[in-house]
């Protein structure tokens, strides 16, 4: 196969980039930064899975997606497909020629993969690209330089050693499932021996309970039959009962009806009788309604007095209280032209008063100022004094006389102003007065008017006792009368239904005769039972059927009981048999299972340990041929016949020359290249059928002497459809078959 296109989409730093691809060596050239190892990058992220950051960083800044496509020639049809992926989700490949996906998905693209680049399946895409087809920049010979057990690691993944390890014990899952089933059976096998054992007893039984069985069945059949003969005769009975029950329930109403016939003839003639007291009946219901007038009017005008007396009476009340209050008032009234007199001489008390109480709180204070006598204005004694009499008790005596007077003034205040507070109460009555002997004389009218009004009602209401007797008398004449019209009314009601009665009365007589033809026709189907109905129906005799055969049903049903538990437990051991039956023809087909899955068991074991010996034998199967065809190559590389290059099974590279062996370590730097560039071609020859390789960067860190010379040994790889060498200088333009630049 040979990749022969690749679009790149917004991929780092290629924002729509396309490059085309011959057969042969091609060198992906251009500056540092350029995009020339995201080339590489995009290849091994859409046919191999490997991507070493986040697809995020891969998408070009600024950017939401990017998106890889890679035209290829498959070496299995030899057919151009394109392959697509991008940041998101899509995953597919196309077939350009017929314009059709043929595949969609990560699984269903990985499948297509293992399939055109000549994979198994199953195969890590990401450590075949990582340690034979593109390894990365600046780690081409670095593996190589590791201890045995990181190459171990790497190779043996690469070379599916673990894959042997991993079958081997997953088959010891199976060799622990074969043996647990193996055991199973042999359970199995020994519990079915244990149920056989029970057979013959179980046979045994199956007989007793058959036997019984049949013999139950004919009792049961026996009791059905004369079951079925007794519920004839008792349904029959059951019937005529209902017969004669209905018979006396319709000669009853017969009789009934008969007697409300004659109930209305009677009635008819006590209409007749009725009719001329219904005449003496209107005429004193006339009078009587007359008389309810007029002794109703009475009485309301009875009661019009009453209401008026009433009124009379509070009128009258009204008329006292109003007089008392209007004597009171005049009595109250008379003091009422002193207010002024008591007025003055109550402002002229309590300005005395106040005067006399100045002078008593000025001489107090004077008093405190006196000292031994003297004037406390002179400072000399004072002149007014008796003999014998001090200032101070001078002072003092007038206080007394102050004081007496206060009091004085005070006691004649208290009585002005009591007199005063009954001048201005007799002044308030005093205005009361008018309105008093207004009410009196409106009082006084009132009343003669109401006795006025009534003396007339009186003149209305005389003759109502005459009126009350005549009443009474009348109605207890009506009620001898007895209400002859709404007893006529009564009785037309009953005469009314005579055609009704007369026509139920026929219907009656023909319900009855067809009952009792009902009744023969049951006495006829029970002629063979004469004991049962000699003389007629006989309800005795009925129930006792009825018992008998609710006994006969009883003892049917515990019968049928039995018989079907026997029937039950029948069919359980004849089940039980056919199950032993089963056991016995199932045993032979255990034992069979068993001894083919203890063969398969052996089996098993057997192939497990050849799966444990199996993953060293194949690693040096594939390291004696990959070190075979890595010599050739590497010969082939550095022109060079005499070297032998080896690698061993610790995955150590040695190059014997002249006798002797060298580790990979002494390698020259060329050499180095050449080996690790060997071991790889190898690989990819032994392990797949794909025949592209990417060298990035080869010559990191070499002069330029070293330069052209790897660059002149990849030249002389043969046996590849493809190799492409990524250079940041023109080292390789002169020894390849192509030359695509990047970034110009």
């Amino acid at each position: 196969m040979h990749i022969s296109k690749i679009e790149l989409e917004n991929i780092k730093s290629h924002a729509a980039s396309s490059f085309e691809f011959t057969r042969g060596t091609t060198a992906i050239t251009g500056e540092n930064g350029a995009g020339k190892t995201t080339i590489i990058e995009a290849i091994a992220w859409v046919l191999f899975d490997l991507l070493d950051y986040k697809k995020e960083d891969f998408v070009k800044r600024g950017e939401k997606k990017g998106v890889v496509r890679v035209t290829f020639e498959s070496g299995l049809d030899e057919r151009e497909y394109i392959v697509t992926r991008d940041t998101g989700a899509g995953y597919n490949v196309t077939d350009p020629r017929l314009q059709t996906r043929i595949a969609d998905k990560k699984e269903e693209v990985f499948r297509f993969l293992w399939q055109h680049l000549g994979l198994e399946p199953g195969t890590d895409l990401k450590s075949l690209f990582k340690q034979a087809i593109g390894v990365p920049q600046g780690t081409f010979t670095a593996i190589f330089l590791e201890g045995a057990t990181e190459r171990k690691v790497a190779f043996d993944r690469l070379l599916k050693v673990e894959e042997y390890r991993q079958a081997a014990e997953k088959l010891r899952e199976t060799s622990k499932y074969l043996e647990s089933s193996v055991t199973k059976i042999s359970v199995g096998i020994a519990r079915a021996e244990g149920e056989l054992t029970r057979s013959d007893t179980v046979e045994q039984e199956y007989k007793v309970y058959q036997e019984q069985a049949k013999t139950l069945a004919g009792e049961v059949q026996t009791l059905q039959k004369t079951i079925a003969e007794k519920r004839h005769v008792v349904s029959k009975l059951d019937e005529l009962e209902r017969v004669e029950n209905a018979i006396a329930n319709i000669k009853a109403d017969q009789k009934r009806l008969n007697e409300s016939i004659e109930a209305v003839q009677k009635a008819h003639a006590e209409i007749t009788k009725l009719k001329p007291k219904v005449a003496d009946q209107e005429r004193l219901e006339g009078e009587l309604n007359t008389l309810r007038e007029k002794i109703a009017d009475a009485k309301a005008v009875e009661n019009q007095i009453k209401s008026l007396d009433e009124r009379i009476e509070r009128l009258r009340a009204s008329y006292r209280s109003n007089a008392e209050q209007l004597k009171e008032a005049e009595a109250k009234a008379a003091g009422a032209g002193e207010i002024k007199p008591l007025e003055s001489r109550d402002a002229e008390l309590v300005r005395q008063i106040a005067t006399l109480k100045a002078s008593l709180e000025r001489d107090q204070k004077f008093q405190s100022e006196i000292q031994n006598g003297l004037c406390p204005i002179l400072s000399q004694k004072c002149l007014n004094l008796k003999e014998g009499e001090t200032l101070e008790s001078f002072v003092s005596s007038q206080f007394t006389d102050l004081r007496s007077q206060i009091a004085g003034f005070e006691t004649e205040q208290i009585v002005v102003a009591s007199a005063l507070k009954n001048a201005r109460e007799a002044e308030r009555f005093a205005a009361m007065l008018t309105g008093f002997r207004t009410r009196e004389a409106e009082l006084k009218t009132e009343g003669t008017h109401f006795a006025t009004e009534r003396k007339e009602l009186e003149t209305r209401i005389g003759g109502l006792a005459g009126l009350e007797k005549n009443f009474a008398d009348l109605e207890s004449k009506l009620k001898t009368l007895g209400d002859p019209r709404v007893r006529i009314k009564f009785l037309e009601n009953e005469t009314a239904r005579e055609p009704e009665l007369r026509e139920y009365v026929t219907k009656i007589e023909s319900n009855l005769e067809r009952l009792e033809a009902d009744r023969r026709i049951l006495i006829e189907d029970l002629d063979e039972h004469q004991d049962l109905i000699a003389g007629g129906y006989n309800n005795a005799r009925h129930i006792a059927e009825r018992t008998a055969l609710h006994e006969t049903e009883k003892r049917h049903a515990e019968i049928r009981a039995t018989f079907d538990a026997a029937k039950q437990r029948e069919a359980q051991l004849a089940a039980e048999l056919k199950h032993f039956a089963e056991i016995r023809k199932s045993l032979s087909g255990e034992f069979k299972e068993k001894e083919r899955l203890e063969t398969v068991a052996e089996t098993t074991a057997f192939i497990r340990d050849t799966l444990k010996e199996a993953a060293p034998r194949v690693a040096r199967n594939y390291v004696h041929h990959v070190s075979l065809e890595a010599n050739l190559l590497f010969r082939e590389i550095t022109g060079n016949a005499e070297r032998t290059l080896k690698w061993g099974e610790d995955y150590a590279i040695m190059l014997e020359e002249d006798g002797y062996e060298r580790p990979f370590q002494s390698f020259s730097g060329g050499e180095q290249m050449a080996a690790a560039l060997a071991i790889r071609l190898a690989l990819l020859k032994q392990l797949t059928d794909i025949r592209i390789a990417f060298f990035d960067e080869p010559t990191t860190n070499m002069d330029a002497e070293r330069r052209e010379n790897l660059a002149m040994q990849i030249s002389r790889i043969t046996h590849f459809d493809q190799l492409f060498v990524i250079s940041h200088d023109e080292t390789f333009d002169n020894f390849v078959d192509n030359v695509v630049s990047v970034g110009n």
